[in-house]
């Protein structure tokens, strides 16, 4: 691509990264008299602040001395703010509690490791899946709470396709040129696109590529692996014919995203089983939805049907007003409490990042909204097939970069 020397120049700076720390003077002590008002900062009101605001109320039934404040805030904006705040050395405006996204978290650690509560004597970490943990730690410490999984799936309207000829069985162990094919003939049949296209978000490009056991890094998680990754040329070739056979639905951001599959505006949506609950928000699609493991490259001799889209975690900052009440809550609700993770998957469809999700009543109970369909165990299932890759700390700087050289390579009708 033209411009790998930026990559290049992105990889020196991981290594830079790596030799960097930020700290500050902490909050005094005498602060944590102040009323136990527990701050948490999150995304996403069906999903994430839903979980934090049902933990919270939980809670609150045997700690009424302790109020929590729950905040949306976009994942962005929560990285930027914590950041400012932590570099201005303005501990008395930090939030206690905050959700990282798993491609996140290496930079944040990498930078501010000494910001954040050291959880490892704290949790059982051991009944977590281990690529979460992983994720979580740094130099052999625990700094993070394993949320979701983030496990990849094929959600689609049974109703829409049926209107074209399919069945269930026919949505079962896709390639993605099959998944075209029976796109076109959706597309032909009901006027009704196949999957929503943002060339400016590349959530798509992730998942296609890790099911190929791949990532914009190579496993050290510092080099830059674009220029002859045959993985990542695959998925953009598979996004650019999408958008070439007229199948996709074009939209720019989140809330246009969310908006197109509620409306029925598409057949199909391939995301993490974290969207789950903004499919269900409309009630009047109930039982017309069904879930199946995403297509593969048949053309690459690692393909799996089985990937990873986001996931996230739990982070509480060491310096805030009231981190050992923080710490206290989070243990109790998000790092032991199997019950509530049990309502969790019932309430809002989380799939929960651990080795053992028999443990749970709900892990395989069917969902009359997927068609009485196990959806818990359907994706836990797939998730134990996803390839272990290394997001190193750079995905999005990486794909602000591709996603330029893609919109030319649109033009041009060059991919290398």
């Amino acid at each position: 691509m033209k411009r790998i020397h930026k990559l290049v120049l992105l990889w020196i700076s991981v290594w830079m990264f790596s030799l960097s720390g930020c700290g500050g003077e902490a909050v005094p002590q005498e602060q944590e008299s102040k009323a136990q008002e527990i701050v948490i900062w999150a995304w996403d009101d069906t999903f994430n602040i839903k979980a934090a605001r049902m933990a919270a109320a939980e809670y609150q039934k045997e700690n009424e001395d302790v109020q929590i404040l729950i905040e949306t805030k976009e994942r962005e904006e929560i990285l930027a703010q914590t950041q400012n705040i932590l570099s201005a050395g303005l501990y008395e405006n930090l939030p206690d509690i905050i959700m990282i996204e798993d491609y996140d978290v290496q930079q944040v650690l990498v930078l501010y490791e000494d910001e954040f509560v050291d959880l490892t004597d704290e949790i059982d970490y051991d009944k977590f899946a281990d690529f979460k943990v992983k994720l979580c730690s740094r130099n052999g410490r625990m700094y993070g709470i394993p949320f979701d999984s983030g496990t990849a799936a094929l959600f689609y309207r049974i109703d829409i396709i049926k209107k074209a000829g399919y069945t269930e069985a026919d949505m079962q162990d896709l390639t993605w040129d099959e998944y075209m094919e029976i796109g076109r003939n959706v597309y032909a049949e009901t006027g009704i696109p196949m999957l929503t296209l943002d060339p400016t978000d590349f959530p798509l490009v992730r998942l296609i590529m890790q099911s190929n056991g791949s990532w914009y890094v190579k496993q050290d998680g510092r080099t830059v692996d674009v220029q002859e990754n045959e993985a990542l040329k695959q998925s953009l070739e598979i996004y650019r014919e999408l958008l070439s056979c007229n199948i996709g639905k074009s939209v720019n951001g989140w809330n246009e995203f969310i908006s197109a599959f509620q409306k029925g505006e598409v057949a199909t949506v391939l995301s993490g089983g974290w969207i789950i609950s903004s499919i269900k928000e409309n009630q009047e699609q109930a039982g017309l939805w069904r879930v199946a493991p995403i297509p593969i490259v048949a053309q690459n001799e690692n393909a799996a049907a089985a990937s990873n889209v986001g996931g996230s975690a739990w982070y509480i900052l060491k310096n805030s007003r009231n981190s050992q009440a923080a710490t206290e809550f989070m243990v109790s609700m998000f790092g032991e409490n199997d019950e509530f993770t049990d309502r969790l998957i019932s309430e809002i469809g989380i799939v929960p990042a651990v080795k053992n999700p028999s443990v749970f009543t709900n892990y395989e109970a069917e969902d009359p909204f997927f068609g009485n369909q196990q959806v818990t165990k359907l994706l836990t299932g797939m998730a134990d097939e996803i390839q272990t890759v290394n997001y190193g700390s750079k995905t999005y700087e990486i794909e602000d970069i591709l996603e330029e050289e893609f919109q030319e390579a649109l033009i041009d009708g060059n991919l290398e």
